[in-house]
């Protein structure tokens, strides 16, 4: 599947969810500009917001128990930063429609079936393990809900104020459960309209360079077996080739700035939230008394996390692998087998400019300083623990 196709699907499915139009061609999904549309996009962000509110006041002025306290505090922070995340591709939405154009664009006369249907399966993998690992917890958040009605409590599951720890009233009930189904409609909109959607914009551009070195590749197959029979026709269009490839590789290195500018901001908040958040569960699991089900359920939210973050920082570090590739199959592409050399546009000069160009390291970046990278993912691994053993030797 192409990058067309995957892009005009994701963008269905984002316009369906009320989250706006992000596809390029106008009229192919839909009016995100009419009023009926505007309301709907909005009536969920307001339940979003408020319902962030709610839990926000549930931390400062709630009287919770321990464990629902610690509900509250992870749950608030991670929605107001799934909010942010929401609101910086709503900003960004006119940028976004032009990537998605350039996306679809660039590279893709020479894109490989087999490619195509390699990356659309990676794609595919990933948004299901994602889309299973978050549902998969607020599964859990709701069995542990439930077994406190039986336990003699109320339901619960997102906690906020209102209604109070001790209201057991109707209404309060009808909150309880409104809640629910406004955080699984909620984890919707995140996993479809911010998460995978920028999992799945690092994927195709990693693809992108993948394209991009195998067409140089092909490049100097051809130029070998047409060199033998006619050199001239074969430096002619080897310079041609090469030409091509420096374009295209330019083109690339514009995208990346605008995917930088786009999605940057989503992949910088996930790596606050990630580390936050899992100091904050860690935390609840070491020195709050649990059931089995809740420490499943803060076991599943730690690893949804940390899961996210790994899809965006190894695939962010792909890019930078993938591009640093580029200059042996640039410098392998047959210049200096060329006998003959087309005037006023000399092979090897091209090569060696293009080389230089592509030996600059291409590092994605979020806030245009944290670099995205394995060694990134390690860093936030190995410091989220620290924090959390200090936090943790503080309290014994």
């Amino acid at each position: 599947m192409k990058d067309y196709e995957i892009l005009k699907n994701y963008c269905k499915k984002i316009f369906l969810f009320g989250s706006g139009n992000y596809w390029y061609e106008d009229g192919a999904i839909g009016d995100d500009s009419s009023w009926y549309y505007q309301l709907y996009l909005w009536s969920l962000i307001f339940i979003y917001v408020f319902m962030t509110i709610f839990e926000t006041m549930a931390v400062t002025i709630g009287d919770y128990p321990e464990n629902e306290t610690g509900d509250a505090i992870t749950f608030s922070v991670s929605h107001t930063i799934v909010l942010l995340k929401i609101f910086s591709l709503l900003i960004n939405k006119k940028l976004i429609r032009t990537t998605n154009r350039n996306m679809v664009e660039i590279c893709e006369a020479y894109e490989e079936p087999t490619l195509m249907a390699e990356k659309y399966k990676y794609i595919k993998i990933n948004v299901m393990g994602y889309f299973g690992i978050v549902y998969c917890t607020c599964l859990f958040y709701v069995v542990e809900g439930i077994r406190k009605v039986y336990a003699g409590s109320h339901f619960e599951t997102v906690v906020t104020y209102p209604p109070s720890y001790v209201d057991e009233s109707l209404f309060a009930g009808l909150i309880r459960v409104s809640t629910t189904i406004v955080l699984l409609i909620m984890m919707i909109t995140m996993i479809v309209a911010v998460d995978t959607f920028t999992m799945a914009y690092l994927i195709m551009f990693k693809y992108k360079f993948i394209t991009l070195r195998h067409y140089l590749e092909r490049l100097a197959e051809d130029f070998y077996k047409m060199n033998d029979v006619n050199p001239r026709l074969a430096a002619d269009k080897l310079t041609d080739g090469v030409v091509e490839g420096i374009i295209m590789h330019k083109e690339l290195l514009r995208l990346a700035k605008d995917i930088d500018q786009a999605f940057g901001t989503v992949i910088a908040l996930q790596l606050c939230l990630s580390s936050g958040s899992a100091v904050t569960l860690l935390l609840q699991i070491a020195l709050t008394p649990m059931t089995f089900v809740a420490i499943l359920k803060n076991i599943l939210f730690v690893v949804s996390l940390f899961f996210l973050l790994g899809l965006f920082l190894c695939n962010a570090g792909e890019i930078t692998y993938q591009a640093s590739l580029l200059p042996d199959a640039l410098f392998y592409c047959g210049w200096h087998a060329c006998v003959w050399q087309p005037p006023r546009r000399s092979v090897r000069r091209l090569v060696l400019l293009a080389c230089a160009q592509a030996q600059q390291p291409l590092v994605m970046k979020a806030f245009k300083m944290i670099q995205l990278s394995y060694g990134t993912f390690l860093q936030v691994l190995r410091g989220t623990y620290s924090v959390f053993a200090l936090f943790y030797a503080q309290t014994k």
